[in-house]
């Protein structure tokens, strides 16, 4: 057995758990964006728009990446949740197309791309809503879990 090929024992995936204090969704974290989302049922797809203050910043005037990353993942998973069931992310893919400056307002895409299997795929873009320059994209996959979770 090579080093590549170690067995890892099995873990008993968790369970996941709404409560509405996701930093993203979450009416009730008082930290959080508390977004809202439309879901477009032809298109799969699940959709918010929001300015970011300069509390998100990374470098001086430019919203911090790994904040574009979570809400690329958010809406992904709220795709995900609310057309297929339940899912934990698996994995995300992240690029960066053009800087974001605070309080310019966005709108946060994330399409779910169709599948019968377990493990299905999402796409996500933010574009700036004043020009509609792609600001992030994202690609995920998600592990299903029973439908019966309550969900986002």
């Amino acid at each position: 057995m090579t080093t590549m090929e170690k067995v890892t024992p099995e873990i008993p995936l968790p369970t996941p758990i709404a409560d509405n204090y996701c930093f993203v969704c979450g009416q009730d974290n008082p930290l959080g964006l508390k977004i809202g989302v439309r879901y477009l049922e032809a298109e799969l797809a699940a959709e918010t728009e929001l300015s970011l203050p300069r509390e998100y910043q990374g470098w001086a005037e430019v919203i911090h990446g790994g904040i574009l990353a979570t809400l690329l993942d958010e809406m992904m998973a709220h795709a995900v949740w609310h057309f297929a069931g339940p899912g934990l992310t698996l994995g995300m893919e992240v690029r960066f197309h053009h800087p974001l400056k605070p309080d310019e307002p966005i709108r946060v895409r994330g399409v779910l791309q169709p599948s019968e299997s377990n493990r299905r795929q999402a796409e996500a873009e933010i574009t700036r809503l004043q020009d509609g320059r792609r600001i992030a994209s994202g690609k995920s996959r998600f592990l299903l879990l029973e439908k019966n979770q309550p969900g986002p």
